[in-house]
């Protein structure tokens, strides 16, 4: 027998995907905040909001009591990168096998996911004197850069913490994520004539290049590092020495060290003046750090596999260069794990979609291990 009505699972997606909620739709994760506000109310739980700031609107926590220390965190974001009138084009679809829409995979299946597995715990009096937190923040596409104080601040209180990501499109749950850093370096030089007199100018460009082959060759890939320069633009016309260029770097690594190493190498870069005169100004920083396997967080895992073995779910754990919020929790010493969501794939494309067999299967693994992470 079924934990979950299939129907009853599909309708509420259906309802949520088909809400547009862009990261810079404040308005439109305010409607996905009444859809879920709605829903945890019925169960009677205890639910908190918190405007984070305008461009991105609110945060939402629910809580089965209010207290001040958890057993397990949910994590969700509502944001998707899909600009406002995606859904009217492309409104929740489904084919019997696939359902497909706007953020249907990432994340929109989470959101409702711990809903059914809340309120099939609220139900069954499966709680006791368990604590349970959800979070659903709104700006996790753009790396949580305003709900970070309050994830971080919910997930020191918890035993626990759940990341309810897609699962992979094979399957697979996740528990390492590679850190990220984010960066732009401009380069301030002087025009002249370049074949006039180039020696009154100061050359941006090849400033930028050579900071670039600096850069590269400070990578260690041996040691889980990578640096991409993502964009750069510079110049005017050909035979005019360049006063300007600019570029974006990702850089993402496994280790704390390695990402102080990397991150002091481009930050003191920031005021420097190259021999020809050319001055650096450097703007970010690391954006999430890394979640590298702990001895608590592999036995959170082993608990898991027991679970898994327990319902039949084949899956193995992945380790993966993309960063979720799972990051800034495993970062605090909090036992994480990832990709605990439904099955899907091609995220952040007009292909995304999600497995309808797996949703059954998946919840039923995430109600198993929330009533483990209560039973601790």
């Amino acid at each position: 027998m079924s934990i979950i009505d299939l129907k009853m699972f599909l309708r509420d997606l259906k309802s949520i995907v088909n809400i547009e909620s862009y990261s810079y739709d404040p308005q439109g994760k305010a409607q996905v905040i009444n859809f879920l506000r709605e829903k945890f109310h019925a169960l009677n739980w205890h639910i908190e909001e918190y405007p984070l700031d305008s461009s991105v609107g609110s945060a939402l926590v629910c809580m089965n009591r209010k207290v001040d220390a958890f057993d397990v965190l949910l994590s969700g974001h509502m944001d998707t990168v899909f600009k406002i009138g995606t859904t009217k084009t492309r409104p929740f679809s489904e084919d019997g096998k696939r359902a497909y829409g706007p953020g249907v995979c990432d994340m929109k299946q989470g959101l409702i996911q711990a809903y059914h597995v809340c309120r099939l715990l609220t139900e069954n009096n499966e709680i006791g004197e368990g604590n349970i937190c959800v979070i659903f923040n709104p700006d996790e596409e753009i790396s949580s850069i305003y709900s970070r104080p309050l994830l971080e601040k919910l997930a020191a209180k918890s035993r626990y913490a759940i990341i309810l990501e897609p699962a992979r499109a094979n399957g697979n749950l996740v528990n390492e994520r590679k850190g990220v850093g984010k960066y732009i370096l401009e380069f301030f030089g002087k025009e002249a004539h370049a074949a006039v007199n180039p020696e009154a100018g100061a050359n941006a460009i090849n400033a930028c290049i050579e900071t670039c082959q600096m850069l590269l060759a400070q990578v260690k890939p041996e040691k889980g590092n990578m640096l991409n320069i993502g964009t750069i633009e510079g110049g005017t016309t050909p035979n005019t020495v360049p006063a300007y260029a600019k570029i974006q770097i990702d850089c993402r690594f496994i280790s704390a060290l390695e990402s102080e190493r990397l991150d002091a190498l481009i930050q003191n870069l920031h005021g420097k003046i190259t021999k020809q005169g050319v001055r650096i100004g450097v703007a970010g920083g690391i954006t999430r750090p890394p979640w590298a396997k702990t001895k608590n967080g592999l036995a959170f895992c082993a608990e898991v596999d027991q679970i898994k073995q327990r319902l039949g779910i084949q899956a193995d754990w992945a380790s993966t260069g993309g960063a979720s919020d799972g990051n800034f929790f495993a970062a605090l010493g909090v036992p994480t794990i990832d990709g605990m969501g439904i099955v899907g794939g091609r995220q952040h494309s007009p292909e995304e979609y999600l497995e309808i067999d797996s949703i059954i299967p998946r919840t039923t693994l995430l109600y198993e291990t929330v009533k483990f992470c209560l039973s601790k």
